[in-house]
């Protein structure tokens, strides 16, 4: 395989995570030369002719990889995360493409997959590429940046795959074009039935806009943890959801969770809300906690708990690696893990961590949150519904319990609104560029009760699971 590290403006200075980005067919790293992804180094993945990677070693020097495959990458990217276990993978983003390449049901119809090899010239290359584009008017756009590659290694690369299936896996998205004319709609959804916790239609040809993709459904993390440092002196006052969300959950978990627990591992211990609750009730000898900031009332919390706690800045998606197998009695984390960038991977990881007879307790945000937000802006909501939560869950955690709630919160104006969500830092994920825009637009159309008053949702997603 080919690859190239594509220069995104960060300067001299690398990214601690890396999008690495499986090309489809017929492609080379040229097509995406201006993709950027706040936070994120960007590579590129192409030619399967060959599936030896002798870049492994540079990037394996970053902390966190999130896979995006596209097209008939998608069948390559399956196979190289079969023979490369070990990587830091989080987020596997499927593209219009599935493990399946020449399939009447599946993949491409098996009749157009001989017929593209079989008169594959110049032209019909050409031709490809617009149908892949959706047209001439964008193929013109995207002619200016096509692979410059010869048609003798293209024949050679599209023999090369192997018309056998990818090994089968769990991916967290799998995003479907409604305009693809390369590989339909309808065999992709077929094969993404059981094997993506979320599968989500987007508009637009084979070729999707990527950047608008990526913001989508990854977080730039540095940007969460400043807006949450921001926050820190104005949060407790300001998240009334916040701690009802935190409150529920604690509860529910007093009903399953009797005995004392020896270590605790909270993920996400924001200023101590969930921190102090988890102590009063369950009494943990040790208590470590992580977040992406620690906020000074953890210090306050540390010097007077009978619970001998230590605090760590850092990744949780990323630290939890670091943790030994079978080492950690309880996990909590209470409206952290929207924010992760792969909820099933997290939960792996969850699953390999916890001691026989330990115990999960999270809480998350499921896609009904600030609804009103995303309907006034026309942003998608990127956290997962509940039975996509359901699909990420393990099979060697044992669900206690897994419920929903919707919650709205009643603001005195729109502008309340857009108050609570700065001064508790909630909305830390919008961060393209246009958020004064977005700020502006939401004030015009925000949905309005008739006396005024702004409704917020929230809809938290509880979940207690046991590891047998």
């Amino acid at each position: 395989m080919n690859f190239e590290i594509l220069n995104n403006c960060h300067g001299d200075t690398p990214q601690k995570r890396l999008i690495l980005l499986f090309a489809g067919w017929s492609m080379s790293a040229r097509p995406f030369a201006g993709l950027t992804m706040p936070g994120y180094d960007i590579a590129v993945a192409w030619d399967y002719r060959d599936m030896s990677a002798p870049w492994l070693k540079t990037i394996s020097d970053y902390e966190e990889i999130v896979l995006v495959a596209w097209s008939f990458g998608v069948h390559a990217a399956a196979r190289f995360l079969t023979a490369h276990p070990t990587l830091q993978i989080t987020a596997r983003i499927a593209v219009n493409g599935t493990r399946f390449t020449s399939d009447d049901a599946r993949g491409i119809p098996h009749d157009i997959f001989q017929g593209t090899l079989s008169t594959l010239n110049d032209r019909n290359i050409i031709k490809f590429h617009m149908r892949m584009c959706g047209g001439g008017t964008a193929y013109k756009a995207f002619s200016s940046t096509a692979p410059e590659r010869e048609l003798g290694d293209l024949r050679d690369e599209l023999q090369a795959f192997d018309t056998d299936p990818a090994p089968k896996m769990l991916w967290d998205k799998a995003f479907i074009s409604r305009g693809d004319l390369i590989i339909p709609p309808s065999n992709q959804h077929t094969a993404w039935q059981y094997e993506a916790m979320d599968i989500i239609e987007i508009e637009g040809p084979h070729i999707p806009d990527f950047g608008a993709l990526l913001r989508r459904c990854l977080t730039d993390k540095t940007h969460v943890a400043k807006r949450f440092h921001k926050a820190e002196v104005t949060y407790d006052g300001n998240a009334a959801p916040q701690l009802a969300c935190v409150t529920r959950l604690i509860d529910i978990a007093s009903g399953h969770i009797t005995s004392n627990i020896g270590k605790m591992l909270e993920i996400g211990c924001g200023t101590g809300l969930s921190t102090a609750l988890a102590i009063r009730h369950f009494s943990p000898a040790q208590a470590e906690l992580w977040d992406l900031h620690i906020p000074r009332q953890i210090r306050t919390i540390a010097e007077t708990a009978t619970t001998a706690i230590s605090a760590k800045s850092c990744d949780a998606e990323t630290e939890i690696r670091h943790i030994a197998d079978g080492s950690i009695d309880l996990i909590l984390s209470a409206s952290t893990v929207q924010w992760f960038n792969s909820l099933p991977e997290f939960l792996r990881q969850v699953a390999r961590t916890l001691a026989p007879g330990g115990y999960a307790v999270i809480s998350t945000y499921g896609n009904n949150t600030m609804r009103e937000i995303h309907s006034t802006v026309g942003s998608e909501c990127r956290f997962p519904g509940i039975e996509c939560v359901r699909k990420a869950i393990p099979h060697n955690l044992e669900v206690i319990h897994l419920s929903e709630e919707i919650n709205i919160v009643n603001f005195q104006s729109p502008i309340e609104v857009l108050r609570h969500i700065s001064l508790t830092g909630v909305n830390g994920i919008e961060n393209n560029g246009d958020n004064t825009a977005k700020a502006c637009r939401m004030l015009r159309g925000y949905p309005t009760a008739p006396d005024g008053t702004a409704p917020l949702t929230y809809h938290p997603i509880y979940m207690i699971l046991r590891k047998p």
